[in-house]
């Protein structure tokens, strides 16, 4: 256990805030880039009973709050993200820590369609199972066949795609670490996958603020509603609460304009939240997950 300890990243009071996409929130106790099963193992299995275990994965749809998280902040190394393709069974492995931009690319030189979405979701493919992510009709759930995970003992598992109960932007994963997933796939032309991504990469950069620093999506869509029209409709796009802003290019995006606290952030979604329901009497819930302590003042 010690040679494990010591061939993997450990930092004490680390500025885990600064490492999200919206660039705020404060430290947490110990942050730990994780590369083996093992220490995986023994983090989820006993130290989880003296100090809470927190997931990461790419930050970007994350807000860390600025009292930091008084626990281990647990981040799956490159061991974790290999992306496997056997041509024979049509059946494609992801590592969880692997990015999206990174599967699309190996789509791509594989011809594998159906991929080609992941260009506008910038996390990881953890992430991505864990709240079935999707945009422009597709998910990450339409091809999967089964999802390995490690449960709170330790213990590694398989999880059909009916075991893990996907729903819009939600699935059975709790706790749970996600560690690799395989999908039945589909061939299709290598010119057509490629000028899909270029299509899905066009509008996200015509109408999504991704030259800010934000968070994806705000709020999930309500049933036959659309948050961002929802939000017009109280007439918040690009309404700023100290150095938060609503992004005035879809108004669904918070972005940190102007050094914004994690507060600045989650004080302007609630305000939101509060205003659709008076007008619409409908409940915007969070899609951006939201984790930690406040800070003392």
């Amino acid at each position: 256990m010690l040679k494990i300890f010591k061939e993997n990243k450990f930092k004490i009071n680390y500025g885990i805030g600064d490492k999200t996409w919206f660039g705020s929130g404060g430290n947490c106790f110990c942050f730990i880039n994780v590369n083996s099963k093992a220490l995986l193992s023994f983090l989820v299995s006993y130290l989880n009973k003296i100090f809470p275990i927190f997931i990461i994965g790419n930050g970007s749809n994350l807000i860390i709050r600025d009292g930091g998280i008084n626990g281990i902040v647990v981040k799956l190394g490159k061991k974790f993200s290999n992306i496997n393709f056997n041509k024979k069974d049509s059946l494609l492995s992801i590592g969880s820590s692997a990015k999206d931009k990174e599967i699309s690319n190996f789509c791509l030189k594989n011809n594998i369609k159906d991929f080609e979405f992941l260009v506008g979701i910038p996390g990881t493919l953890g992430g991505n199972l864990k709240m079935n992510a999707g945009c422009y009709g597709y998910e990450i759930s339409d091809n999967l066949i089964n999802c390995q995970i490690m449960d709170n003992a330790g213990k590694i598992q398989n999880l059909t795609n009916k075991q893990m109960k996907f729903k819009y932007r939600k699935s059975s994963i709790t706790k749970e670490v996600i560690l690799k997933a395989e999908f039945k796939v589909r061939i299709g032309s290598e010119d057509k996958i490629k000028k899909k991504m270029e299509y899905f990469a066009k509008i996200r950069k015509k109408n999504q603020p991704v030259a800010s620093r934000t968070g994806g999506s705000t709020f999930s869509n309500p049933i036959k509603e659309s948050a961002w029209k929802l939000i017009d409709g109280i007439n918040y796009r690009g309404k700023v609460h100290g150095g938060a802003k609503v992004s005035e290019l879809h108004s669904n995006f918070l972005i940190n304009k102007n050094c914004a606290t994690s507060l600045d952030l989650e004080l302007l979604g609630e305000e939101i939240r509060e205003k659709v329901w008076e007008r619409f009497k409908i409940k915007l819930e969070w899609e951006i997950i939201r984790v930690g302590k406040f800070k003392k003042i």
